[in-house]
């Protein structure tokens, strides 16, 4: 699948540390993304975010997704050295290198203090085992909810009360595709998982070199924002972003429902938003998250959804009941949303194309507008033809001469000429009664 816009999909500083990187690797920027959020998530203290009224942790489980060859490791492993860099003590002694067992997972765990990440690059061992035991799905679903685990075996029992475990996965599409079980989809297995395509998006020569000051500066920056986490103890929504988190509640739920095969995937795609923008903050050495950071998460995890339809799609299962719609459906429904204008950030993220497809719709007006410095905002807007039909106009007026009137054939020409109405019967007439008193009258 074709690659957005990665600047849609971060904000701030992790936004710019993934610039600053992107042009040195060969493989798409979204994998770099995904993994330095996942480290970012395990390193931190027990710092949660609101949720409604509630909270929940902000550990992800990350799976990057791509053929063999295409960069899941060369992403991680960037991701990994700036990780190390930040905290070399965690990446130390809290990293798990594969999965073994529900059991053995949950001893790890507790061996490392309940605070780990798991790292395995053969994901789709975990997939298959999870077929084959049950406690493991439930002891991975447990861990990403945060919830308390336990070993149920009578001898020597271990529980971790509070876990925090993230978890970084590699798989390839075809494995992934292999091990998609209705029990594991409809179960939350796999809604869990936040899966990123990582894919070769350009060439680079073999004398190409990270330049050597980037990845202590990415680390500085991941340091910091791990001091500024530790003073935090619950992430909330900034006063003018709860709205913007209603309307993308909206949006994704409702792309979940177009289509059969991804309702499984799509149940925690709003807590998955909530977390990264969560994680957006925070990097940015703030404690409440802004409009920005809810659309960027929104656009990484909507993104993510349709790599995981596209997976499912190809497998063979049963076909959506609803038709996909087309660019101009989608672009004109959130128009609708807003009123019929909106911005490009309320547009391309949700309907998953560049502006210059939007721009070339029919019935699309492009206008531009500045709010304070900064470069002006791209506004889309309805034209008068945007639904696609003629405009409406005035009906003619039509003067019909006299001559021609002589011409227009009547419609009744073709019907069936109706039947002849019955005569009305003859009514005998009773002859006048004879005048008695008058003989001659019947004479005449």
């Amino acid at each position: 699948m074709n690659t957005p816009d990665f600047s849609t999909m971060a904000t701030g500083r992790i936004r710019a540390v993934v610039s600053s990187l992107a042009p040195h690797v060969e493989w798409s920027p979204v994998g770099l993304l995904g993994g330095l959020l996942c480290a970012f998530s395990a390193m931190l203290p027990d710092t949660r975010v609101q949720r409604g009224s509630g909270s929940m942790p902000l550990m992800l489980h990350v799976l990057l997704c791509g053929g063999t060859g295409e960069g899941k490791g060369q992403s991680w492993g960037i991701a990994e050295a700036i990780a190390r860099d930040a905290n070399r003590t965690f990446m130390a002694g809290n990293v798990i290198h594969g999965v073994v067992g529900g059991a053995g997972v949950i001893q790890a765990v507790a061996d490392c203090g309940e605070h780990a990440l798991i790292v395995d690059t053969e994901y789709a061992r975990v997939l298959r085992a999870g077929r084959r035991q049950a406690n493991l799905s439930q002891v991975l679903r447990d861990l990403w909810d945060g919830a308390p685990v336990a070993t149920s075996r009578a001898k020597d029992p271990i529980q971790v009360d509070r876990p925090r475990v993230a978890i970084m996965g590699h798989v390839t599409p075809e494995e992934f595709r292999a091990n998609l079980t209705g029990t594991d989809r409809d179960g939350g297995s796999y809604n869990r998982l936040l899966t990123l395509p990582v894919s070769q998006v350009r060439w680079l020569s073999e004398r190409e070199r990270m330049p050597a000051h980037l990845i202590p500066e990415a680390g500085e920056h991941f340091a910091r924002a791990l001091r500024h986490a530790q003073r935090i103890g619950t992430v909330t929504l900034a006063q003018d972003a709860y709205d913007v988190a209603d309307t993308i509640r909206h949006d994704l739920l409702g792309k979940a429902r177009e289509s059969e095969d991804l309702k499984p995937f799509a149940a925690r795609c709003n807590e998955q938003v909530r977390r990264i923008a969560a994680l957006f903050a925070l990097f940015d050495l703030r404690r409440e998250i802004a409009s920005d950071d809810l659309r960027a998460a929104a656009c990484l995890v909507t993104y993510a959804m349709s790599t995981v339809e596209a997976i499912a799609t190809s497998s063979g299962s049963k076909a959506s009941k609803r038709q996909p719609l087309s660019l101009a459906e989608k672009v004109r429904a959130r128009l609708d949303l807003f009123g019929g204008s909106a911005r490009s950030s309320q547009i391309l993220p949700y309907v998953g194309a560049s502006a210059a497809e939007v721009k070339a719709l029919p019935g699309i007006v492009i206008t531009h507008e500045r709010n304070g410095v900064g470069r002006p905002a791209v506004v889309f807007s309805l034209g008068g033809d945007s639904s696609g039909d003629d405009p409406c106009t005035e009906p003619e007026t039509v003067e019909v001469r006299a001559e021609e009137v002589s011409e227009v054939v009547s419609m009744d020409v073709y019907r069936p000429a109706p039947a002849p109405a019955p005569e009305p019967k003859q009514v005998k007439q009773r002859p006048e009664p004879v005048d008695t008193a008058n003989p001659f009258l019947a004479l005449l």
